[in-house]
């Protein structure tokens, strides 16, 4: 630690900090899914928020100065599409179909560069510290996240993907009438969004249609994501330290 200055200290402590913040954040996130089948507007909310609280962090504590402001931008646009496809959704359901596409898009290209970064940034770190290996489960805890907004997007694309025997048992029968047909993925998303959890860790999900050609395709890319995250980071810090 000698070689370090004392400013550099500083900004490692604030640094490791941001992980343990991110990490808290996504467990919360998690945590908190049951309250969502109750109220499902109250994913958006924490989705929201753990947009604005990844989007800071990202810019105060990075190790990556670059690109910075394209991450807070698609941050904000993503924000601003999540906003306006709920509530086209449950009042103009035509518009907010159209606009699925996009929107998980854009969130999709949010989380693959912060999940990018957050490998980039773990790698750089001078001591693995519980701190770095909060950061890291932060970082595989955020494609469960990214799979369960692919798997809302799926199910307002293409709804046969799923088992709607397993989906309906799950919903809770006063929320039927407060959304209505138009609002089905909206009532849903709580529950794929628990079940992108699920299949992260390749534990699987009953909600999926196994006979379905997308279903299976949406299930490897979530499972196979998770794995490769674990494998990148592996030999990446490995890599580096061979070279030491």
């Amino acid at each position: 630690m000698s070689r370090y200055t004392r400013d550099q200290i500083h900004r490692l402590r604030k640094r490791h900090r941001g992980y343990i913040v991110m990490l808290i954040c996504e467990l919360a996130f998690l945590v908190l899914l049951p309250l969502c089948d109750i109220w499902p507007p109250l994913l958006s909310v924490l989705l929201i928020s753990l947009t604005v609280v990844l989007v800071r962090l990202i810019g105060r504590y990075s190790l990556l100065p670059r690109h910075q402001a394209l991450v807070a931008k698609l941050g904000l646009l993503a924000i601003a599409l999540e906003v306006i496809w709920q509530l086209s959704l449950r009042w103009l359901y035509l518009l907010g179909h159209w606009l699925t596409l996009p929107h998980v898009l854009i969130w999709l290209l949010f989380f693959f560069l912060t999940t990018l970064r957050m490998i980039q940034s773990l790698i750089r770190e001078p001591f693995v510290t519980l701190a770095v290996v909060m950061g890291a489960a932060q970082g595989y805890l955020l494609i469960g996240v990214a799979g369960g907004v692919l798997l809302t997007a799926t199910y307002e694309l293409h709804p046969l993907a799923f088992d709607p025997a397993v989906l309906d048992a799950s919903l809770h029968s006063n929320l039927t009438d407060q959304w209505g047909d138009a609002g089905s993925v909206l009532r849903f998303a709580p529950v794929l969004m628990a079940a992108s959890f699920n299949l992260l860790t390749t534990v699987g999900s009953g909600v999926m249609n196994s006979g379905d050609v997308t279903s299976q395709v949406v299930v490897t890319a979530i499972t196979v994501s998770g794995q490769l995250y674990v494998a990148i980071l592996i030999a990446l810090i490995l890599g580096r330290f061979h070279q030491r």
